[in-house]
């Protein structure tokens, strides 16, 4: 066998004779944009570098490091703050620029004017514009820089900086202003543009709203992201987090605007998934498997996401493998008046069956769901009200019970659809409630050849879905 010949075999293997390392590992051999962040050490993880890191990676973006201090925290409290000696810093940055092409870089714990000057001299040497986090203080309320920073960080790095990202305490520090509505962050963002940066993040969640807007401002326009408060939690590190994530997706080509736009949207989710290790602030979840809400254009459309994620993150947690069809299983929310597929949000993936458990593979958007949407906006046509559906696993004993349930049934056969029909689904949907009358509960079929019976569950919204099936599930294991 030749050299040609082993490589073909070796690319057979990886990509068809052995799923498990398919995709995934040719991937992983790939290489990956390089991005470095130089920032201080945080030993409970949840801010500074150990942050930044855990954000590189969930982009699947190579992270390195220069460390500035060494910080003995937790959850809780700030208790000590190590300096790193300067030429130590100095030394990190040449040795990673002397291996890598590092495609982006941000800035976090800086502490002083000395640590400063060296990374601006640093970045301007090596030809690279940062993304600054200004960090002066943790999310405990203890001090993270000295008073000697502020003065030197407007001086050496902000004229030099691709973009900052600050929050509302470190913007009235670097504007002298007092902030207190998105009136007062549109101004300040301006200022703090004038002082040399290309672009200006304020993040507006210090402010007292329900909705939390973030601003990016260009020096010619404001551009706001605006995602709702959630309640309850002190993020420990999410300010990190966003500019890691930002930093992160500008080293694999995002422009300014979708990067701010994306890491928002992550970080929402994570702060939305945190969790408490410790007995101070949650710290933010930074795991793969995080649904992050879509792009939307209106609060309707996020709140269609939030309720159907809601809704399916408690489905999975109970509901039994048997239930799920061969095809897998789909869950959908309508926009209200939806007309379209893509007014329609759904998992972009399925609801699949793991061993004896369900599980959930790909993320909720709108326009996802073929079949299932084609049911909903079927239902829709008659009854405006009945705005969500999954379906599940056909079985007689399952309809028995849904008739001892009190459910209304409606059904179609397959066999008498037209030749010509661009949507089984659309059309077996309105089949079914044109016999009963009215939009049922549950809507089936005995399949036919090559097509697998289904049953499906209509409700007015994903609530009201979760409520028949559960019943559906507790009845079948009393």
């Amino acid at each position: 066998m030749d050299e040609s010949e082993k490589k073909l075999e070796r690319k057979i293997f990886f990509s068809e004779k052995n799923p498990y390392k398919s995709q995934q590992y040719c991937e992983s051999r790939m290489v990956k944009k390089v991005a470095l962040s130089i920032a201080g050490s945080d030993s409970s993880a949840g801010a500074g570098i150990q942050a930044d890191l855990k954000s590189f990676s969930y982009l699947g973006v190579y992270g390195t490091t220069a460390i500035t201090c060494i910080t003995s925290q937790n959850t809780q409290q700030v208790r000590t703050i190590y300096k790193v000696p300067v030429d130590v810093i100095e030394q990190q940055i040449e040795t990673l620029f002397d291996d890598f092409t590092i495609a982006a870089v941000k800035t976090g714990m800086l502490f002083d004017e000395e640590i400063v000057h060296v990374v601006a001299r640093q970045l301007r040497t090596h030809h690279l514009k940062p993304v600054v986090d200004p960090v002066m203080v943790a999310t405990s309320g203890d001090a993270l820089s000295n008073h000697t920073f502020l003065a030197s960080l407007k001086k050496e790095l902000l004229p030099h900086a691709y973009m900052v990202t600050a929050n509302v305490p470190e913007t009235c520090r670097l504007t002298d202003m007092k902030i207190t509505k998105l009136k007062d962050l549109e101004k300040a963002a301006k200022d703090i543009f004038e002082l040399g940066p290309e672009y200006v993040v304020v993040k507006g969640g210090h402010l007292q709203a329900e909705m939390v807007t973030d601003l990016l401002y260009d020096g010619k326009q404001y551009y706001h992201f605006t995602l709702p408060r959630i309640p309850q939690k002190k993020a420990h590190g999410s300010g990190c987090t966003l500019s890691a994530l930002i930093t992160g997706l500008l080293a694999s080509g995002e422009s300014p605007f979708t990067a701010v736009q994306k890491a928002k949207s992550i970080v929402w989710s994570m702060i939305q998934e945190g969790y408490a290790p410790g007995k101070g602030a949650d710290v933010l979840n930074h795991s793969s498997t995080l649904q992050i809400p879509p792009v939307v254009q209106h609060n309707e459309q996020f709140n269609v996401w939030l309720q159907l994620n809601n809704a399916t993150e408690t489905l999975v947690s109970f509901l039994s493998a048997q239930f799920i069809p061969e095809v897998g299983m789909n869950f959908v929310y309508a926009l209200p008046n939806a007309k379209t597929r893509t007014d329609v949000c759904a998992i972009e993936g399925r609801i699949t069956r793991f061993r004896d458990r369900s599980l959930l593979c790909g993320l909720l958007d709108f326009g996802a769901s073929k079949h299932v949407a084609s049911i909903v906006l079927a239902a829709m046509s008659f009854d405006a009200t009945m705005r969500s559906a999954l379906n599940i696993r056909y079985a007689q004993k399952t309809l028995q019970l849904c008739t001892k349930l009190g459910f209304t049934l409606g059904s179609f056969d397959r066999k008498f659809e037209p030749e010509k029909t661009s949507s089984t689904m659309e059309w077996g949907t309105k089949q079914a409630i044109t016999t009963c009358g009215f939009v049922p509960d549950i809507i089936y079929d005995t399949g036919a050849v090559g097509k697998e019976p289904i049953i499906r569950v209509l409700g007015k919204d994903p609530h009201d879905v979760l409520i028949k099936i559960k019943k559906i599930v507790d009845t079948s294991f009393p």
